[in-house]
Protein backbone atom coordinates (compact mmCIF):
# COMPACT_ATOMS: atom_id res chain seq x y z
CA UNK A 1 0.00 0.00 0.00
CA UNK A 2 3.02 2.23 0.82
CA UNK A 3 4.30 1.69 -2.42
CA UNK A 4 0.97 2.37 -4.15
CA UNK A 5 1.35 5.81 -2.01
CA UNK A 6 4.48 6.91 -3.34
CA UNK A 7 3.67 6.28 -7.10
CA UNK A 8 0.20 7.69 -6.73
CA UNK A 9 1.52 10.71 -5.37
CA UNK A 10 4.55 10.86 -7.75
CA UNK A 11 1.70 10.74 -11.12
CA UNK A 12 -0.38 13.47 -9.61
CA UNK A 13 2.43 15.96 -11.30
CA UNK A 14 2.24 13.98 -14.19
CA UNK A 15 -1.52 13.38 -14.86
CA UNK A 16 -3.21 16.35 -12.96
CA UNK A 17 -5.16 18.53 -14.95
CA UNK A 18 -6.40 22.38 -13.76
CA UNK A 19 -8.93 22.82 -16.47
CA UNK A 20 -10.69 21.31 -19.25
CA UNK A 21 -8.21 21.49 -21.75
CA UNK A 22 -5.23 20.22 -19.67
CA UNK A 23 -6.53 16.61 -19.41
CA UNK A 24 -5.90 16.26 -23.56
CA UNK A 25 -2.56 17.82 -22.74
CA UNK A 26 -0.67 16.28 -20.03
CA UNK A 27 2.96 17.17 -18.84
CA UNK A 28 5.58 15.34 -20.53
CA UNK A 29 6.02 11.16 -19.49
CA UNK A 30 9.56 11.91 -18.37
CA UNK A 31 8.77 12.95 -15.22
CA UNK A 32 7.98 9.74 -13.56
CA UNK A 33 9.24 6.19 -15.20
CA UNK A 34 7.96 3.38 -14.32
CA UNK A 35 10.90 0.41 -14.01
CA UNK A 36 8.72 -2.36 -13.99
CA UNK A 37 5.19 -4.12 -14.08
CA UNK A 38 4.29 -3.96 -10.93
CA UNK A 39 4.99 -0.54 -10.67
CA UNK A 40 2.49 0.32 -14.49
CA UNK A 41 -0.19 -2.29 -12.43
CA UNK A 42 -0.55 0.22 -9.43
CA UNK A 43 -0.20 3.14 -11.75
CA UNK A 44 -3.02 1.80 -13.49
CA UNK A 45 -5.06 1.12 -10.41
CA UNK A 46 -4.48 4.80 -9.25
CA UNK A 47 -4.93 6.62 -12.53
CA UNK A 48 -6.98 4.87 -14.74
CA UNK A 49 -9.22 2.78 -12.92
CA UNK A 50 -13.05 3.67 -12.02
CA UNK A 51 -12.32 2.69 -8.15
CA UNK A 52 -15.16 2.63 -5.45
CA UNK A 53 -13.28 5.63 -3.99
CA UNK A 54 -14.04 8.01 -7.24
CA UNK A 55 -16.69 10.48 -8.34
CA UNK A 56 -17.48 12.37 -11.10
CA UNK A 57 -18.82 9.49 -13.68
CA UNK A 58 -22.65 9.04 -13.59
CA UNK A 59 -23.99 12.02 -11.29
CA UNK A 60 -27.00 13.33 -12.90
CA UNK A 61 -27.39 10.06 -16.41
CA UNK A 62 -29.72 7.90 -14.08
CA UNK A 63 -32.00 11.17 -14.36
CA UNK A 64 -32.69 11.34 -17.79
CA UNK A 65 -34.69 7.97 -18.75
CA UNK A 66 -38.25 6.72 -17.86
CA UNK A 67 -37.82 4.33 -15.03
CA UNK A 68 -37.94 7.05 -13.21
CA UNK A 69 -40.10 10.08 -12.08
CA UNK A 70 -40.41 12.63 -9.48
CA UNK A 71 -41.72 11.54 -5.86
CA UNK A 72 -44.61 13.76 -4.42
CA UNK A 73 -43.73 17.09 -3.61
CA UNK A 74 -42.28 17.92 -0.31
CA UNK A 75 -41.42 21.54 0.64
CA UNK A 76 -37.32 21.99 0.16
CA UNK A 77 -34.98 22.65 3.31
CA UNK A 78 -33.66 25.82 3.47
CA UNK A 79 -31.14 27.01 1.01
CA UNK A 80 -31.86 23.87 -1.65
CA UNK A 81 -32.21 24.89 -4.82
CA UNK A 82 -33.89 21.70 -6.45
CA UNK A 83 -32.92 23.01 -9.84
CA UNK A 84 -29.78 21.09 -9.75
CA UNK A 85 -32.11 18.21 -10.75
CA UNK A 86 -34.46 19.69 -12.36
CA UNK A 87 -32.37 20.69 -14.75
CA UNK A 88 -31.26 17.30 -16.72
CA UNK A 89 -34.40 15.60 -15.58
CA UNK A 90 -36.44 17.69 -17.55
CA UNK A 91 -33.36 17.39 -20.58
CA UNK A 92 -32.61 21.08 -20.85
CA UNK A 93 -30.19 22.34 -23.40
CA UNK A 94 -28.37 24.95 -20.40
CA UNK A 95 -27.96 21.81 -18.22
CA UNK A 96 -24.67 23.19 -16.70
CA UNK A 97 -25.55 26.29 -16.59
CA UNK A 98 -28.98 25.45 -14.42
CA UNK A 99 -26.94 22.93 -12.47
CA UNK A 100 -24.17 25.45 -11.63
CA UNK A 101 -26.04 28.25 -10.21
CA UNK A 102 -28.23 25.83 -8.01
CA UNK A 103 -25.67 23.82 -6.73
CA UNK A 104 -22.58 25.59 -6.84
CA UNK A 105 -21.15 23.41 -9.63
CA UNK A 106 -21.76 20.64 -11.75
CA UNK A 107 -20.27 17.21 -11.85
CA UNK A 108 -17.94 17.75 -15.60
CA UNK A 109 -18.17 13.72 -16.66
CA UNK A 110 -16.40 14.84 -20.03
CA UNK A 111 -13.45 15.45 -18.14
CA UNK A 112 -13.84 12.57 -15.45
CA UNK A 113 -13.61 10.10 -18.34
CA UNK A 114 -10.84 11.65 -20.46
CA UNK A 115 -8.60 11.83 -16.75
CA UNK A 116 -8.72 7.94 -16.62
CA UNK A 117 -8.68 7.50 -20.46
CA UNK A 118 -5.22 9.79 -19.74
CA UNK A 119 -3.85 7.12 -16.98
CA UNK A 120 -4.47 4.51 -19.25
CA UNK A 121 -2.73 6.18 -22.21
CA UNK A 122 0.15 6.63 -19.80
CA UNK A 123 0.67 2.93 -18.73
CA UNK A 124 0.24 1.86 -22.42
CA UNK A 125 2.88 4.51 -23.61
CA UNK A 126 5.28 3.66 -20.77
CA UNK A 127 4.76 -0.50 -21.73
CA UNK A 128 7.78 -0.79 -24.20
CA UNK A 129 10.37 0.65 -21.96
CA UNK A 130 9.59 -1.42 -18.87
CA UNK A 131 11.33 -4.75 -17.76
CA UNK A 132 10.22 -7.44 -16.96
CA UNK A 133 8.55 -11.15 -18.19
CA UNK A 134 6.46 -10.96 -21.41
CA UNK A 135 3.46 -12.13 -19.19
CA UNK A 136 3.36 -9.17 -16.24
CA UNK A 137 3.60 -6.76 -19.17
CA UNK A 138 1.04 -8.24 -20.81
CA UNK A 139 -0.94 -8.42 -17.54
CA UNK A 140 -0.99 -4.87 -17.93
CA UNK A 141 -1.67 -4.44 -21.30
CA UNK A 142 -4.40 -6.11 -21.23
CA UNK A 143 -6.10 -3.78 -18.26
CA UNK A 144 -5.44 -0.52 -19.25
CA UNK A 145 -6.82 -1.54 -23.30
CA UNK A 146 -9.73 -2.75 -21.61
CA UNK A 147 -10.27 0.17 -19.58
CA UNK A 148 -10.00 2.47 -22.68
CA UNK A 149 -12.18 0.74 -24.74
CA UNK A 150 -15.16 0.84 -21.88
CA UNK A 151 -14.09 4.03 -21.28
CA UNK A 152 -14.85 5.46 -24.96
CA UNK A 153 -17.75 3.16 -25.12
CA UNK A 154 -19.22 5.43 -22.12
CA UNK A 155 -18.38 9.03 -23.41
CA UNK A 156 -19.86 8.36 -27.14
CA UNK A 157 -22.88 7.07 -25.87
CA UNK A 158 -23.19 9.84 -23.60
CA UNK A 159 -22.14 12.79 -26.11
CA UNK A 160 -22.49 11.27 -29.49
CA UNK A 161 -25.36 9.93 -31.63
CA UNK A 162 -26.46 6.37 -31.46
CA UNK A 163 -24.53 4.64 -33.72
CA UNK A 164 -27.61 3.26 -35.46
CA UNK A 165 -28.94 6.54 -35.93
CA UNK A 166 -26.10 8.17 -37.55
CA UNK A 167 -22.49 6.61 -37.74
CA UNK A 168 -21.19 9.84 -39.57
CA UNK A 169 -22.28 11.93 -36.66
CA UNK A 170 -19.58 13.29 -34.33
CA UNK A 171 -18.48 11.65 -31.00
CA UNK A 172 -15.44 12.53 -28.91
CA UNK A 173 -11.40 13.07 -29.49
CA UNK A 174 -10.09 10.36 -30.10
CA UNK A 175 -6.63 11.23 -27.08
CA UNK A 176 -4.24 7.78 -27.65
CA UNK A 177 -1.11 8.81 -25.70
CA UNK A 178 -0.47 10.69 -22.44
CA UNK A 179 2.27 13.26 -24.29
CA UNK A 180 1.58 16.19 -26.16
CA UNK A 181 0.29 15.58 -29.34
CA UNK A 182 2.03 17.55 -32.79
CA UNK A 183 -1.06 19.29 -33.68
CA UNK A 184 -4.37 20.23 -32.50
CA UNK A 185 -6.12 17.68 -34.75
CA UNK A 186 -6.22 15.40 -31.93
CA UNK A 187 -8.38 17.81 -30.27
CA UNK A 188 -11.40 17.93 -32.52
CA UNK A 189 -14.43 15.39 -32.17
CA UNK A 190 -14.31 12.57 -34.23
CA UNK A 191 -17.32 10.49 -35.96
CA UNK A 192 -19.27 7.93 -33.66
CA UNK A 193 -17.67 5.54 -36.38
CA UNK A 194 -14.48 6.19 -35.70
CA UNK A 195 -14.91 6.14 -31.95
CA UNK A 196 -16.42 2.39 -32.66
CA UNK A 197 -13.53 1.64 -34.03
CA UNK A 198 -11.23 2.71 -31.39
CA UNK A 199 -13.20 0.95 -29.16
CA UNK A 200 -13.56 -2.44 -31.27
CA UNK A 201 -9.56 -1.96 -31.34
CA UNK A 202 -9.01 -1.41 -27.78
CA UNK A 203 -11.08 -4.02 -26.70
CA UNK A 204 -9.42 -6.83 -29.21
CA UNK A 205 -6.10 -6.18 -28.36
CA UNK A 206 -6.85 -6.69 -24.61
CA UNK A 207 -8.74 -9.50 -25.40
CA UNK A 208 -5.66 -11.29 -27.80
CA UNK A 209 -3.21 -9.86 -24.47
CA UNK A 210 -5.33 -11.78 -22.11
CA UNK A 211 -5.26 -15.29 -24.54
CA UNK A 212 -1.58 -14.88 -24.91
CA UNK A 213 -1.80 -15.31 -20.52
CA UNK A 214 -2.27 -18.32 -18.55
CA UNK A 215 -5.92 -19.35 -17.99
CA UNK A 216 -5.97 -18.16 -14.28
CA UNK A 217 -4.49 -14.73 -15.11
CA UNK A 218 -7.34 -14.37 -17.27
CA UNK A 219 -9.87 -13.28 -14.42
CA UNK A 220 -9.76 -13.11 -10.64
CA UNK A 221 -11.82 -11.93 -7.94
CA UNK A 222 -9.42 -8.80 -7.40
CA UNK A 223 -11.65 -5.67 -9.13
CA UNK A 224 -9.69 -5.91 -12.49
CA UNK A 225 -10.65 -6.23 -15.90
CA UNK A 226 -10.30 -9.63 -16.90
CA UNK A 227 -11.21 -11.85 -20.08
CA UNK A 228 -14.93 -12.45 -19.89
CA UNK A 229 -15.38 -8.49 -19.22
CA UNK A 230 -13.72 -7.95 -22.33
CA UNK A 231 -15.94 -10.30 -24.22
CA UNK A 232 -18.93 -8.79 -22.34
CA UNK A 233 -17.72 -5.53 -23.96
CA UNK A 234 -17.34 -6.81 -27.23
CA UNK A 235 -20.33 -8.60 -27.24
CA UNK A 236 -22.40 -4.99 -26.02
CA UNK A 237 -20.32 -2.84 -28.86
CA UNK A 238 -21.23 -5.26 -31.52
CA UNK A 239 -24.78 -5.24 -30.34
CA UNK A 240 -25.28 -1.49 -30.40
CA UNK A 241 -23.27 -1.27 -33.78
CA UNK A 242 -26.24 -3.88 -34.96
CA UNK A 243 -23.52 -6.29 -35.79
CA UNK A 244 -26.10 -9.17 -34.43
CA UNK A 245 -23.46 -12.49 -35.32
CA UNK A 246 -20.81 -11.10 -33.41
CA UNK A 247 -22.67 -10.07 -30.44
CA UNK A 248 -24.59 -13.19 -30.10
CA UNK A 249 -20.79 -14.99 -30.19
CA UNK A 250 -19.43 -13.09 -27.62
CA UNK A 251 -22.40 -12.91 -25.77
CA UNK A 252 -22.57 -16.64 -25.49
CA UNK A 253 -18.52 -17.12 -24.28
CA UNK A 254 -19.47 -15.36 -21.63
CA UNK A 255 -22.89 -17.25 -21.02
CA UNK A 256 -20.68 -20.38 -21.53
CA UNK A 257 -18.38 -19.39 -19.33
CA UNK A 258 -18.56 -21.49 -15.63
CA UNK A 259 -16.87 -19.47 -13.55
CA UNK A 260 -20.21 -17.37 -13.43
CA UNK A 261 -23.91 -18.78 -12.79
CA UNK A 262 -27.41 -16.84 -12.84
CA UNK A 263 -28.26 -15.88 -9.13
CA UNK A 264 -31.72 -18.22 -8.26
CA UNK A 265 -33.95 -15.44 -6.79
CA UNK A 266 -35.89 -18.30 -4.84
CA UNK A 267 -32.90 -18.73 -2.56
CA UNK A 268 -32.35 -14.80 -1.97
CA UNK A 269 -33.90 -13.97 1.43
CA UNK A 270 -36.61 -12.10 1.65
CA UNK A 271 -35.77 -10.82 4.94
CA UNK A 272 -33.50 -11.37 7.65
CA UNK A 273 -33.48 -11.58 11.75
CA UNK A 274 -31.23 -8.85 13.50
CA UNK A 275 -29.03 -8.79 16.51
CA UNK A 276 -32.27 -7.05 18.04
CA UNK A 277 -34.36 -10.00 17.03
CA UNK A 278 -36.45 -7.99 14.31
CA UNK A 279 -36.94 -9.48 10.93
CA UNK A 280 -35.22 -6.53 8.50
CA UNK A 281 -36.00 -6.63 4.45
CA UNK A 282 -32.44 -7.60 2.37
CA UNK A 283 -31.66 -7.14 -1.00
CA UNK A 284 -29.53 -7.86 -3.51
CA UNK A 285 -25.75 -6.83 -3.35
CA UNK A 286 -24.61 -7.52 -7.10
CA UNK A 287 -21.26 -5.10 -7.61
CA UNK A 288 -19.37 -7.63 -5.19
CA UNK A 289 -17.66 -11.30 -5.94
CA UNK A 290 -20.28 -13.04 -3.66
CA UNK A 291 -22.82 -12.30 -6.29
CA UNK A 292 -22.21 -15.83 -8.87
CA UNK A 293 -23.63 -13.34 -11.80
CA UNK A 294 -20.64 -10.59 -11.48
CA UNK A 295 -18.15 -10.29 -14.11
CA UNK A 296 -16.60 -7.00 -12.93
CA UNK A 297 -17.47 -4.57 -10.23
CA UNK A 298 -16.66 -0.97 -10.70
CA UNK A 299 -17.73 3.06 -9.52
CA UNK A 300 -18.81 4.59 -6.71
CA UNK A 301 -22.22 4.44 -4.75
CA UNK A 302 -22.31 7.77 -4.68
CA UNK A 303 -21.45 8.52 -7.81
CA UNK A 304 -24.28 5.70 -9.45
CA UNK A 305 -26.80 7.02 -6.81
CA UNK A 306 -26.72 9.98 -5.01
CA UNK A 307 -29.16 12.25 -6.70
CA UNK A 308 -31.87 9.78 -6.07
CA UNK A 309 -31.36 8.99 -2.72
CA UNK A 310 -30.58 12.47 -1.51
CA UNK A 311 -32.81 13.57 0.99
CA UNK A 312 -34.01 10.72 2.20
CA UNK A 313 -33.01 11.12 5.65
CA UNK A 314 -32.66 14.27 6.78
CA UNK A 315 -35.29 16.62 8.37
CA UNK A 316 -36.65 20.60 6.73
CA UNK A 317 -35.60 23.15 8.92
CA UNK A 318 -38.74 24.58 7.69
CA UNK A 319 -41.63 22.43 8.12
CA UNK A 320 -40.10 19.98 10.39
CA UNK A 321 -40.50 16.99 8.56
CA UNK A 322 -38.85 14.35 7.47
CA UNK A 323 -37.65 14.58 3.63
CA UNK A 324 -37.68 11.78 1.30
CA UNK A 325 -35.71 11.38 -1.72
CA UNK A 326 -36.81 13.16 -4.90
CA UNK A 327 -37.67 10.54 -7.10
CA UNK A 328 -38.83 6.97 -7.35
CA UNK A 329 -39.08 4.30 -9.24
CA UNK A 330 -41.87 5.40 -12.32
CA UNK A 331 -44.99 3.35 -12.50
CA UNK A 332 -44.09 2.19 -16.12
CA UNK A 333 -41.62 0.13 -14.93
CA UNK A 334 -43.17 -1.08 -11.83
CA UNK A 335 -46.29 -2.04 -14.01
CA UNK A 336 -44.25 -4.07 -16.33
CA UNK A 337 -43.50 -6.61 -14.03
CA UNK A 338 -45.73 -9.72 -13.08
CA UNK A 339 -47.10 -9.30 -9.30
CA UNK A 340 -45.35 -12.78 -8.39
CA UNK A 341 -41.54 -11.51 -10.35
CA UNK A 342 -39.31 -12.47 -7.73
CA UNK A 343 -37.36 -9.17 -9.30
CA UNK A 344 -39.72 -6.54 -8.06
CA UNK A 345 -39.12 -6.93 -4.62
CA UNK A 346 -35.50 -7.69 -5.13
CA UNK A 347 -34.45 -5.29 -7.39
CA UNK A 348 -36.55 -2.26 -6.19
CA UNK A 349 -36.15 -0.87 -3.07
CA UNK A 350 -38.67 0.01 -0.63
CA UNK A 351 -37.82 3.39 1.66
CA UNK A 352 -39.13 5.56 4.30
CA UNK A 353 -41.29 8.41 2.47
CA UNK A 354 -40.91 10.62 5.35
CA UNK A 355 -44.69 10.22 6.51
CA UNK A 356 -44.45 6.60 7.92
CA UNK A 357 -44.95 4.94 4.88
CA UNK A 358 -42.81 3.56 1.71
CA UNK A 359 -42.08 4.32 -1.82
CA UNK A 360 -40.17 2.57 -4.45
CA UNK A 361 -36.69 4.13 -5.11
CA UNK A 362 -34.72 4.40 -7.87
CA UNK A 363 -32.34 1.96 -7.30
CA UNK A 364 -31.22 -0.96 -6.24
CA UNK A 365 -28.81 -4.20 -6.51
CA UNK A 366 -26.31 -2.36 -4.79
CA UNK A 367 -25.85 -3.09 -0.87
CA UNK A 368 -28.53 -1.43 1.07
CA UNK A 369 -28.45 -0.51 4.78
CA UNK A 370 -31.45 -1.94 6.78
CA UNK A 371 -32.57 1.27 8.66
CA UNK A 372 -33.73 3.62 6.00
CA UNK A 373 -32.62 1.38 3.08
CA UNK A 374 -29.97 3.96 1.70
CA UNK A 375 -27.11 2.57 -0.60
CA UNK A 376 -24.59 1.74 1.79
CA UNK A 377 -21.14 3.54 0.46
CA UNK A 378 -18.77 2.33 2.49
CA UNK A 379 -15.12 1.79 1.89
CA UNK A 380 -14.57 -1.19 -0.66
CA UNK A 381 -18.22 -0.60 -1.13
CA UNK A 382 -18.51 -0.70 -5.23
CA UNK A 383 -21.70 1.12 -7.18
CA UNK A 384 -22.11 -1.17 -10.28
CA UNK A 385 -20.89 -4.02 -12.06
CA UNK A 386 -20.84 -6.30 -15.57
CA UNK A 387 -22.90 -9.07 -14.92
CA UNK A 388 -23.69 -12.22 -16.51
CA UNK A 389 -27.64 -11.46 -17.68
CA UNK A 390 -26.90 -8.92 -19.50
CA UNK A 391 -24.87 -11.59 -21.73
CA UNK A 392 -27.89 -13.24 -21.89
CA UNK A 393 -29.85 -10.65 -23.07
CA UNK A 394 -27.86 -9.34 -25.40
CA UNK A 395 -27.42 -13.27 -27.02
CA UNK A 396 -31.21 -13.17 -27.13
CA UNK A 397 -31.47 -9.45 -28.65
CA UNK A 398 -29.00 -10.87 -31.23
CA UNK A 399 -30.16 -14.16 -32.19
CA UNK A 400 -33.87 -12.89 -32.02
CA UNK A 401 -33.06 -10.19 -34.74
CA UNK A 402 -31.25 -12.52 -37.02
CA UNK A 403 -34.67 -14.33 -37.23
CA UNK A 404 -35.78 -17.40 -38.27
CA UNK A 405 -33.52 -19.98 -35.98
CA UNK A 406 -32.12 -17.57 -34.26
CA UNK A 407 -35.96 -17.06 -33.16
CA UNK A 408 -36.04 -20.24 -30.93
CA UNK A 409 -32.33 -19.82 -29.39
CA UNK A 410 -33.27 -16.15 -28.21
CA UNK A 411 -36.79 -18.08 -26.78
CA UNK A 412 -34.51 -20.77 -24.96
CA UNK A 413 -31.87 -18.07 -23.80
CA UNK A 414 -34.93 -15.66 -22.00
CA UNK A 415 -36.55 -19.02 -20.44
CA UNK A 416 -32.99 -19.73 -19.28
CA UNK A 417 -32.79 -16.44 -17.81
CA UNK A 418 -36.34 -16.27 -16.35
CA UNK A 419 -36.41 -19.28 -14.09
CA UNK A 420 -34.17 -18.00 -12.02
CA UNK A 421 -36.45 -14.53 -11.58
CA UNK A 422 -39.73 -16.92 -10.54
CA UNK A 423 -40.56 -19.23 -8.35
CA UNK A 424 -41.14 -22.83 -9.85
CA UNK A 425 -44.34 -23.00 -9.19
CA UNK A 426 -45.09 -19.43 -10.53
CA UNK A 427 -42.30 -19.67 -13.61
CA UNK A 428 -44.11 -20.65 -16.99
CA UNK A 429 -41.68 -20.75 -20.11
CA UNK A 430 -42.36 -18.12 -22.62
CA UNK A 431 -43.24 -18.39 -26.11
CA UNK A 432 -44.17 -16.33 -29.31
CA UNK A 433 -46.23 -16.24 -31.77
CA UNK A 434 -43.98 -14.40 -34.31
CA UNK A 435 -40.79 -12.53 -34.49
CA UNK A 436 -41.86 -8.65 -33.63
CA UNK A 437 -43.48 -9.97 -30.25
CA UNK A 438 -40.56 -11.75 -29.41
CA UNK A 439 -38.14 -8.87 -30.00
CA UNK A 440 -40.65 -6.34 -28.17
CA UNK A 441 -40.36 -8.90 -25.12
CA UNK A 442 -36.76 -8.69 -25.32
CA UNK A 443 -36.60 -4.74 -25.44
CA UNK A 444 -38.70 -5.10 -22.24
CA UNK A 445 -36.98 -7.87 -20.40
CA UNK A 446 -33.53 -5.60 -20.44
CA UNK A 447 -35.73 -3.38 -18.84
CA UNK A 448 -36.66 -4.87 -16.03
CA UNK A 449 -33.66 -7.38 -15.47
CA UNK A 450 -30.96 -4.17 -16.14
CA UNK A 451 -33.01 -1.25 -14.30
CA UNK A 452 -30.85 0.93 -12.67
CA UNK A 453 -27.59 -0.45 -14.20
CA UNK A 454 -26.78 2.26 -16.81
CA UNK A 455 -28.73 0.64 -19.88
CA UNK A 456 -32.12 2.15 -20.17
CA UNK A 457 -31.03 5.71 -21.68
CA UNK A 458 -28.53 3.76 -24.07
CA UNK A 459 -31.28 1.10 -25.02
CA UNK A 460 -34.06 3.81 -25.47
CA UNK A 461 -31.36 5.52 -27.51
CA UNK A 462 -30.69 2.83 -29.92
CA UNK A 463 -34.53 1.80 -30.06
CA UNK A 464 -35.48 4.44 -32.21
CA UNK A 465 -35.50 7.93 -29.32
CA UNK A 466 -39.11 7.49 -28.39
CA UNK A 467 -41.24 10.41 -26.60
CA UNK A 468 -40.91 10.37 -22.82
CA UNK A 469 -42.66 12.61 -20.56
CA UNK A 470 -41.52 13.87 -17.26
CA UNK A 471 -43.73 15.14 -14.02
CA UNK A 472 -42.17 17.80 -12.16
CA UNK A 473 -44.20 19.28 -9.17
CA UNK A 474 -44.00 22.50 -8.61
CA UNK A 475 -45.67 22.79 -5.59
CA UNK A 476 -48.18 21.02 -3.01
CA UNK A 477 -50.77 21.72 -5.89
CA UNK A 478 -49.02 22.55 -9.09
CA UNK A 479 -47.32 20.03 -11.80
CA UNK A 480 -45.66 20.47 -15.00
CA UNK A 481 -45.06 18.02 -17.69
CA UNK A 482 -41.74 17.98 -19.76
CA UNK A 483 -41.27 16.34 -22.89
CA UNK A 484 -38.59 14.38 -24.50
CA UNK A 485 -39.73 14.66 -28.16
CA UNK A 486 -39.20 11.33 -30.64
CA UNK A 487 -35.91 11.91 -31.87
CA UNK A 488 -34.81 14.67 -29.62
CA UNK A 489 -31.76 16.26 -30.14
CA UNK A 490 -31.59 15.77 -26.21
CA UNK A 491 -31.34 12.35 -26.85
CA UNK A 492 -27.32 12.88 -27.22
CA UNK A 493 -25.95 15.27 -24.12
CA UNK A 494 -24.49 18.74 -24.43
CA UNK A 495 -21.02 19.15 -23.89
CA UNK A 496 -20.19 21.04 -21.17
CA UNK A 497 -19.31 24.68 -21.04
CA UNK A 498 -16.25 24.26 -19.64
CA UNK A 499 -14.45 21.70 -22.30
CA UNK A 500 -15.57 23.99 -25.11
CA UNK A 501 -14.49 27.17 -23.36
CA UNK A 502 -10.57 25.20 -23.22
CA UNK A 503 -10.93 23.68 -26.50
CA UNK A 504 -11.84 25.94 -29.35
CA UNK A 505 -11.64 23.17 -31.68
CA UNK A 506 -14.26 21.27 -30.22
CA UNK A 507 -17.81 21.71 -31.81
CA UNK A 508 -20.91 21.37 -29.27
CA UNK A 509 -24.04 19.02 -30.30
CA UNK A 510 -26.63 20.44 -31.81
CA UNK A 511 -29.71 21.48 -29.24
CA UNK A 512 -32.97 22.83 -29.08
CA UNK A 513 -34.30 25.49 -27.32
CA UNK A 514 -34.87 26.26 -24.05
CA UNK A 515 -37.36 23.23 -22.65
CA UNK A 516 -40.62 24.76 -20.91
CA UNK A 517 -43.93 22.81 -19.53
CA UNK A 518 -46.52 21.22 -21.95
Amino acid sequence: MKKFLNIFATTVALLSVTSCGDFLEPNSTSEFVPKDAVSLNELLLGEAYQRNDMTGFNIFLGLLDDDIEAAPYQLPTDGFDANKYLAAYTWQPDMYEMMEEAASGHTNIYQSYYEVILGANAVIDYLPSVSDTEENKNKVKAQAYALRGFYYFNLVNIFGKPYNCDSTALGVPLKLQSGIEPSDDYLKRKTVAEVYAQILSDLHTAEATYLELPEHEQWSDNFRTSLPMVQLMLSRTYLYMEQWEKAAHYAKIVMDDKRFSLVDLVEVPFEVQNSDGEYVRTYLNMPTYSCSETIWPFGNVTDMFKWTYDYANTTSTTSGQKMHAYFQASQSLLESYLEWDLRLIHYIVQAPDGQGGEMPMAYGKVNIGTTHYLPVTATGVFGRCLRLSEAYLNYAEAMAMLGGSGDSEATAALNALLEKRFDPEDFEEVEFENNAELVQFIREERRRELCYEGHRWFDLRRWGMPAITHTWHDNESRSSDYMLQEGDLLYTVPIPDEALQSNKSLEQNELPGKRIPQ
